[in-house]
């Protein structure tokens, strides 16, 4: 079955970007291939012990040229992990300005029209729309976040009727997803599922960070702030007394450059889009400890629990 989503973007504060840059914006933060955990938060009636609680599936986003459809068009694969050719889902999404000046996109589902036979490359008259399923997007900083409106997105399955509630935040490498089913006419909920960026925990050892930071020159580092994070790409966001907005990143066996040398690498940016680290560091993979020293900021992590060789962290 064939989707299509439609979108368009204006900048969340002033000045407004003009709308072929926010589509293109869009366009390149989705593009990409997203390993994904799939987990079911909640269902009426309960699941069954029994049922699995998470899938975890591989989500791959392409640009194609589809003009009939839009200037800005993603094809979307989606299906269980490692098996490719099980295919459980295929989408299209076409980005593309929205209606109004209050800088959302609009985000427009299809099917594929089961009355037509074309087996070859879509036609117009191949796809339909789903009335209400429009889902709105927002740019908020370098992400843009957003989903349905209302009770318009409904669905049937023989005497039940649903209403569709998604939300979606899109930034850099990361697609995360909620989806939730209630029922008509007393909006209880039925099913929430929550998609995210997979991380094998069971292999993730976790670190505690504390960041410390001293005015240039004017004396002794103070502790301003302390996280932990895993070393599977975990993220941590803070804040220096003078305003600047950062991010650290801790990476283990999962940094691809580290294959046949795995190595820790901590990472320090601005969390801007396809901006050069302000500093990074590494050292090997089972070191006490592993930090950031640029003079008026100070980044030191160590393991929660270290390794014994027995039992990992």
């Amino acid at each position: 079955m064939a989707f299509a989503l439609a979108a368009s973007v204006q900048g969340a504060t002033p000045p407004v970007a003009p709308p072929s840059e926010t589509q293109d914006a869009l366009a390149q933060l989705w593009t990409g291939i997203y390993d994904m955990t799939e987990e079911r938060v909640a269902s009426n009636p309960p699941d069954s012990p029994l049922e699995p609680a998470t899938t975890r599936l591989q989500i791959n986003v392409r640009r194609v040229p589809i003009p009939w459809l839009g200037t800005h068009v993603l094809y979307v694969e989606e299906f269980p992990y490692d098996q490719p050719f099980e295919a459980r889902r295929r989408v299209l999404l076409s980005i593309e300005p929205a209606p109004g000046s209050d800088g959302s996109l609009r985000v427009r589902q299809f099917t594929r029209n089961t009355k037509t036979g074309n087996a070859g490359a879509l036609t117009p008259d191949d796809v339909e729309s789903v009335p209400g399923c429009d889902i709105f997007l927002k740019r908020e900083g370098s992400q843009f976040r957003g989903g349905t409106r209302g009770r318009k997105c409904l669905e049937s399955d023989g005497s039940d009727h649903r209403w569709l509630d998604y939300r979606v935040v899109i930034g850099d490498g990361l697609f995360w997803y909620r989806r939730r089913r209630l029922d008509i006419p007393g909006d209880e909920l039925s099913e929430e599922i929550a998609g995210f960026p997979h991380v094998d925990l069971d292999e993730a050892r976790l670190f505690s960070c504390g960041i410390s930071w001293a005015a240039r020159d004017k004396g002794p580092r103070k502790l301003i702030d302390s996280f932990d994070l895993h070393d599977r790409g975990g993220r941590g966001h803070f804040r220096t007394p003078d305003g600047r907005a950062l991010t650290v990143e801790l990476h283990g066996s999962d940094w691809p450059l580290s294959e046949g040398r795995e190595s820790l690498v901590l990472i320090l940016t601005d969390g801007k889009t396809d901006s050069e680290p302000i500093a990074s560091s590494w050292t090997s993979l089972g070191a006490a400890r592993v930090g950031i020293d640029i003079g008026w900021l100070a980044i030191d992590c160590a393991p929660v629990v270290s390794e014994t060789g027995e039992q990992r962290s």
